[in-house]
């Protein structure tokens, strides 16, 4: 992550509003670490390229970071600036950390995030009467309500909403794995969590505000590993028409996946084992110091090759061979 001499390094002012554009109030939680990192000396610190690289996965759409980038690279800014060197198991995951996605993907993942943060899927998700139906329903249930009235009876609700008033349950994670799944009874807040869980479940919600009921929605959502679809259990799901597969396409090609399929893999294995072929046979012209068109005839003969194809052609499999395509 080295930068050239030539590079122009950008001003703080710029990075600040590069920050400010991204979703989940990424300035107000890292306003400080990129004030703090442009008055770092890093010519002179022995891990700055590891804080650089830190410092530039910063600026990427939180969705797409594998680990809390923010809080990494807090803990690394930090020795620094106390004149400390990073551990080596730092480094080692700063290392293993994948190259910056591209700026196209960057795009597309922020403007999801935008939308996202508000409950908004929209653009991926047909068919909001559904959702609306069962929503007002809910509403309606005097089960539901005597259920949540039970639940404020034996509880103090409020003290277990987020900065947005909203009590949240525990989240279940790919493959339903939970990290909270052993039963405990002795603090109230556990008690709560464990009752509160039984009740969105019974209810198909995320959460409650106030008095009212967050119902789950069909979602398309992008994670550090995927694309994730969820279908809430009380949805009668209609793969035709409830989901806008163009727009989630769009949005999980925009992280630069290629072309698959069988023809496509079996041409690339093809062309990769030619291209092994061809980097032999160079060297075996090379050998025998063929020149010219002597050596152009001689390799594609050597590759059975019709010896009418275009000069260029072989350059480009010898490319291919170069680059280990």
């Amino acid at each position: 992550m080295r930068r050239s001499k030539s590079e122009k390094r950008p001003s703080l002012a710029s990075d600040l509003k590069r920050l400010a554009a991204l979703a989940y109030r990424r300035l107000e939680n890292s306003k400080d670490l990129v004030e703090k990192f442009h008055r770092l000396p890093r010519t002179k610190h022995p891990d700055s390229d590891h804080l650089q690289k830190l410092y530039e996965w910063l600026f990427v759409p939180i969705t797409l970071w594998p680990v809390d980038i923010e809080g990494l690279f807090r803990v690394g800014l930090y020795r620094a600036l106390a004149g400390r060197r990073l551990d080596n198991t730092m480094i080692l995951l700063i290392n293993l950390l994948p190259p910056l996605p591209s700026n196209r993907t960057q795009r597309a993942v922020s403007e999801h995030e935008h939308s996202v943060q508000y409950g908004n899927y929209e653009p991926l998700i047909r068919a909001r009467h559904k959702y609306d139906n069962v929503e007002r329903l809910l509403a309606e249930d005097p089960a539901f309500q005597a259920q949540w009235n039970a639940i404020k009876a034996h509880f103090d609700v409020k003290k277990f909403t987020d900065h947005k008033g909203i009590i949240r349950r525990r989240l279940v994670t790919e493959r339903s794995m939970r990290d909270y799944w052993p039963v405990r009874w002795t603090k109230t807040a556990d008690r709560f969590h464990a009752i509160f869980d039984v009740f969105c479940q019974r209810w198909h919600l995320y959460g409650m505000r106030g008095d009212r009921p967050l119902l789950l929605k069909l979602t398309a959502n992008l994670t550090p590993f995927g694309t994730m679809i969820f279908i809430p259990a009380y949805w009668s799901f209609d793969p035709k028409r409830d989901l806008n597969w163009r727009a989630i396409t769009a949005l999980n090609k925009a992280r630069g996946v290629p072309k698959q399929g069988s023809k496509l893999s079996a041409n690339q294995s093809a062309a990769r084992s030619e291209a092994i072929r061809a980097t032999q046979v160079r060297k075996e012209a090379d050998a025998l110091k063929l020149k010219g068109e002597a050596r152009t005839l001689w390799m594609l003969q050597k590759l059975n090759r019709d010896l009418r194809t275009d000069e260029r052609q072989l350059r480009r499999i010898l490319t291919r061979a170069r680059d280990g395509v």
